[in-house]
């Protein structure tokens, strides 16, 4: 278990264990918002929890990600409808990384950063 820092970047979507609202841990997919020239073996990475059990239409605080049945179609890598939580934050370090799956497209992660900008307004 672990994934070398060297090999994460900002926007890459990994899997970890993750604490929910409860503070209970569950395997989880996350994005890595931490930026790429500052992940550090000693630093903890700071990433946006992704879920996949959300009301239609999605909430406001959701962003859906691309997915498809087939995840090698998408760049996201994700086989179920999902999406990125906005005010759901956690850390981890680089080791506790369990997998690394696909990529956020950069217009997405820009809307991203552009709505948590709001939520701190």
């Amino acid at each position: 278990m672990g994934t070398p820092a060297e090999n994460l970047q900002t926007g890459q979507i990994i899997w970890a264990l993750l604490k929910d609202s409860r503070g209970f841990r569950k395997q989880r997919p996350a994005i890595i918002l931490t930026p790429t020239d500052e992940i550090d073996e000693e630093k903890p990475l700071v990433v946006m929890c992704i879920t996949t059990t959300f009301p239609d239409p999605t909430p406001d605080n959701h962003l859906s990600l691309p997915w498809n049945a087939d995840p090698r179609r998408v760049t996201t890598r994700l086989a179920r409808r999902s999406a990125a939580v906005l005010d759901w934050l956690d850390t981890l370090y680089p080791d506790e990384v369990i997998a690394l799956k696909g990529h956020v497209p950069q217009r997405l992660m820009d809307e991203i950063q552009r709505r948590m900008r709001m939520l701190e307004e």
